[in-house]
């Protein structure tokens, strides 16, 4: 099995590890229903907290949505949990230059992890061209994004002709 194979299949499973001082944390993957239930908790927060999205709320949206979406990435590594249980406390145990350490983190990490065609080099997807044509039915693209897959599909139906 190729490399970009592997790192497919180690997907959804795979946990990074990253350390603030002397803890470590352990960074899941996150899938499309994380990226939504965040969204609809950056939504539920905002209009909680009476503030529209515009302009001038932008970085306080953006500030929400990256606290959403680490709340749902950062576990305990040893027991595979979350290590809090809403944003706020997440936003009371950390400052804000370990929040954009713990973000760097995950995007190496689901760099790593995760090949999609925003990460993907034209040789790892030449390498997943042939494992397809070697093996068409595996279930190792399960994880792959729709961009990937729409790639795939379009270049297995036209090939390239240089």
């Amino acid at each position: 099995m190729s490399d970009l194979l592997a790192r497919l299949k180690a997907g959804q499973s795979a946990i990074g590890c990253v350390h603030l001082g002397e803890l470590e944390f352990g960074l899941r993957l996150l899938t499309e229903q994380d990226y939504m239930d965040a969204s609809f908790a950056v939504d539920a927060a905002m209009k909680a907290a009476n503030i529209e999205l515009s302009m001038a709320t932008s970085e306080l949206f953006e500030s929400e949505k990256s606290s959403q979406l680490l709340l749902r990435a950062l576990v305990d590594v040893d027991a595979n949990k979350p290590v809090a249980s809403n944003a706020k406390q997440l936003r009371e145990a950390i400052s804000r230059d370990q929040k954009n350490l713990l973000i760097e983190a995950y995007l190496s990490h689901e760099k790593a992890y995760s090949p999609s065609e925003r990460n993907m080099s034209d040789e790892d997807f030449a390498e997943l061209i042939e494992e397809v044509k070697k093996n068409p039915t595996t279930p190792l693209l399960n994880d792959s994004s729709t961009v990937t897959l729409k790639r795939l599909i379009t270049t297995l139906a036209l090939p390239p002709t240089c």
